[in-house]
């Protein structure tokens, strides 16, 4: 008995009854076909294509032997069964299909493939594929011999079986996995409804659900794949702009050093033209003020001379501040370190300024914690420091208001010395912004003439290099808080007071 052998001739009659008697059941099952076949996902990009097919083609040029070799003992082991030249016309076609499609991949891995080339890779692939299946089913046909049932169930056990590995081959490209396995389920189905029995059609229904779970899991995994394909591109992506941002960042900070060594350089250079010829005009108006060679015959000549000499000595502090600060920009601000009394450094900085605080009726008062320890420090800097903060905390002070220098100990271990006014105040908005050089905010700008907007950059990098820091609180209307703060280990015991005898 063969597969094209019915129990009876009326069976087969049954069998096409039932077949167009139940078409909801077909239709059923050609939906759950037409669903797998969309499992595909939305269109892909070129990128994403290029990627599926290089995994394709790196599982093509695998193994290139052991599919040869298989397929000739197959085709060997149907000798004295089927005609030989059926046997040499199948396996010459197999093998040659496998050397192009071998070709094909290996070509495919050596090129560097544009995007606008990937429809001519994509019909390469899908061509070969194509023709390696059809020629493949083919053998269900060729060596199909009626009269043996257990050759028979050999060829279509066979041909089912060698979907599972050409699934796996060819899975990583949509497209391609279609072409392989689509003509195969054809062959397969066409075999079986050639019989006409119940059980072959029942056999064609299971083998169209088969195929559709077959491709829905496929969808599945190359989904899966697909994932990963995106995400090592976002990858590869944002490595590129890191690269990117790295090479600019690089470029710019290149810039910027050669801009701070022309500065330096220039700063360097003019510091000296500049401070000559400036030394110079303060030393001579100062003579002339003070008429060391006899009065001027016109006293107005005495007022332009100290008018010279203010606007000298002017100019000579903002050219001091701007070396400063430029040096503690660059970090080579070098500090000479000694122990220094917080509260002598404040008093000798307040008698300085006390003329000009008398000259704006401004009162200057202090608040200083009794036992202070030395700071062990730069006085230059600390002294530069006060006088910064007394400066601006007077400047911008209303006639009869009062200025309060103070210096304490914290219970962190660290010491809090600064100046408060009563002042206009600051913007809180504005005090980020008159931290920086060059930048004063409303009140200042309001009153030009009156500072260059240096004073509380250099504060705050004379702190910095202290291992410190500044802070600058502030409210429109009620006043100014201008604090500094030194770590613990700027900090000496202050020396014992000897006893007398």
């Amino acid at each position: 008995m063969t597969w094209e052998d019915a129990p009876h001739g009326a069976a087969r009659v049954g069998a096409r009854e039932s077949l167009f008697g139940a078409p909801a059941r077909w239709r059923r099952a050609l939906h759950v076909y037409i669903d797998a076949l969309k499992a595909g996902g939305p269109p892909l990009t070129p990128a994403a294509r290029i990627e599926q097919m290089r995994t394709l083609a790196e599982s093509q040029t695998s193994v290139p032997l052991a599919f040869p070799l298989l397929m000739t003992v197959y085709a060997f082991s149907h000798h004295g069964i089927v005609a030989w030249q059926n046997i040499a016309v199948w396996l010459g076609a197999m093998l040659a299909l496998h050397l192009l499609t071998y070709v094909n991949a290996k070509r495919f891995l050596a090129t560097d493939v544009e995007p606008e080339d990937v429809d001519r890779w994509r019909w390469r692939f899908e061509g070969l594929t194509a023709l390696f299946s059809i020629s493949f089913s083919s053998l269900l046909f060729l060596f199909w011999v009626p009269d043996d049932l257990i050759h028979q169930t050999y060829l279509i056990s066979s041909v089912t079986i060698a979907l599972v590995p050409m699934t796996l081959v060819t899975i990583f490209y949509f497209p391609v996995f279609y072409w392989t396995v689509l003509p195969t389920t054809l062959a397969l189905a066409l075999r079986l409804i050639l019989f006409g029995g119940v059980q072959h059609f029942a056999m064609v229904a299971v083998l169209i659900v088969f195929t559709a779970l077959l491709i829905r899991l496929a969808a599945q995994v190359n989904g899966v794949m697909l994932r990963a394909i995106t995400l090592r591109e976002d990858k590869n992506g944002l490595i590129e702009q890191l690269f990117k941002a790295k090479r600019d960042s690089d470029a710019a900070r290149a810039r910027a050093e050669e801009a701070n060594r022309a500065k330096s350089h220039f700063l360097a250079n003019m510091s000296h033209e500049l401070r000559t010829p400036l030394n110079a005009i303060i030393g001579f108006s100062e003579v002339m003020a003070s008429e060391i060679f006899g009065k001027h015959s016109v006293p107005t000549y005495k007022e332009y001379a100290n008018d010279i000499n203010r606007s000298g000595q002017h100019l000579l502090g903002l050219i001091n501040d701007v070396l400063d600060l430029s040096r503690i920009e660059a970090g080579r601000f070098q500090i000479t370190e000694e122990e220094v009394d917080i509260v002598q450094l404040a008093a000798d900085c307040r008698r300085i300024l006390e003329i000009r605080a008398q000259a704006q009726r401004v009162s200057i008062t202090e608040d200083f914690a009794a036992g202070l320890p030395i700071v062990y420090g730069d006085a230059r800097a600390l002294r530069q420091t006060w006088i910064n903060l007394l400066t601006n905390a007077i400047k911008f002070s209303p006639p009869d208001s009062e200025v309060k220098m103070f210096a304490r100990m914290e219970a962190s271990g660290e010491m809090r010395f600064g100046v408060h006014d009563n002042g206009p105040g600051i913007a809180e908005s504005e005090i980020d912004k008159v931290l920086h050089a060059f930048t004063q905010g409303a009140t200042g700008l309001a009153q030009p003439g009156k500072g260059s907007g240096l004073g509380l950059s250099i504060v705050k990098g004379l702190l910095a290099v202290h291992g410190g820091r500044f802070e600058l609180k502030s409210k429109l209307g009620v006043g100014t808080q201008a604090e500094c703060t030194l770590p613990p280990q700027r900090l000496r015991a202050p020396a014992p007071i000897p006893r007398r005898a």
